[in-house]
């Protein structure tokens, strides 16, 4: 088969059609963004309005309105960073991918069409700079895929949590978690599903530990046993989840699942997601545009782990 641009115009073609599946697959992909309380619609500064009661029994026996418990409107802001990707292929070096590409498809080493493992790749890119933003995002970073909102790690820096926990350097992470889950403020456990994030490379100690501990059993005999994606602190009902975004920190995060937010648009308004050949700069061009950030509804829920 000769070679040329109209070998490759299926790659356009597709991110026409799936412009909206590829859209969620980059902005929603982060390992993060999954279990955070996903916040739609938000195309700028936004107001959680988050209402907090304090119900007081009154007498029961008696007549009459006697008023008494409170209730307190506060507002968090969600404030998301307005994201952009500009990025061009030269159709030389693509038409090459792509040849190679065919050769490695008819070897039965790749199954699915080039321009979806091509954009597949793309959308994982961009989830994998998001995880990173979600908990280490700064405003005033010199770091352009980390400048765009502020990360979890800046927005507690900021606030007055639950708790925080130091360790030592020669601390197991098992005994950091304990520290983390006794100073877990008991109306978290009330508001939800607990949770406590950790990097990966933390993860990977403590499930060795674990195992090491007896409180993770791998089946005798069994090959091949993966990683599990979370794991319940023993004798508790708090779990466990690994995030790429905390990876070298050196921190941890606990508090009810829905408390941390990830806000978007996702509908439509803020979005582009575009790629198109330039006729005049002979090379393919992709666009991509979105809106994207994070907020903690009640930091007093929160429990912060940091190397003392």
């Amino acid at each position: 088969m000769a070679i040329n641009v109209t070998n490759v115009t299926a790659l356009s073609t597709y991110v026409d059609e799936q412009r909206l599946p590829l859209m969620r697959s980059a902005v929603l992909g982060a390992r993060s963004a999954y279990h955070f309380n996903l916040q739609t619609g938000i195309k700028g500064a936004t107001a959680l309005n988050l209402l907090q009661t304090n119900v007081e029994f009154g007498d029961g026996t008696t007549c009459g309105w006697n008023e008494a418990g409170t209730s307190t409107l506060s507002q968090r802001v969600l404030t998301p960073g307005a994201i952009k990707i500009n990025m061009s292929f030269c159709d030389k070096q693509l038409l090459k991918t792509w040849a190679n590409y065919e050769v490695r498809v008819a070897a039965g080493q790749k199954t699915l069409p080039f321009e979806e493992d091509f954009m597949k790749g793309v959308g994982e890119d961009v989830a994998a700079k998001l995880e990173k933003a979600i908990w280490q995002g700064d405003t005033a970073s010199e770091d352009a895929n980390l400048n765009k909102f502020d990360g979890i790690i800046k927005i507690a820096s900021g606030a007055t949590l639950g708790a925080t926990v130091t360790y030592a350097t020669g601390d197991t992470v098992s005994a950091t978690v304990a520290k983390v889950y006794d100073a877990i403020p008991a109306e978290a456990f009330n508001k939800g599903e607990v949770v406590l994030y950790m990097g990966a490379d933390k993860y990977r100690k403590y499930i060795q530990e674990l195992i090491a501990n007896g409180n993770l059993v791998i089946t005798t005999g069994v090959q091949d046993v993966a990683m599990p994606d979370s794991v319940l602190i023993p004798g508790t009902d708090v779990r466990v989840i690994y995030v790429n975004g905390l990876n070298g920190t050196g921190k941890m995060f606990a508090s009810y699942r829905d408390n941390f937010v990830y806000g978007v648009d996702m509908t439509g308004d803020e979005e582009k997601y575009d790629m198109w050949y330039s006729q005049d700069n002979r090379e393919f061009r992709l666009a991509v545009e979105f809106i994207a950030g994070v907020q903690i509804a009640y930091p007093d829920m929160v429990v912060e782990a940091k190397q003392a």
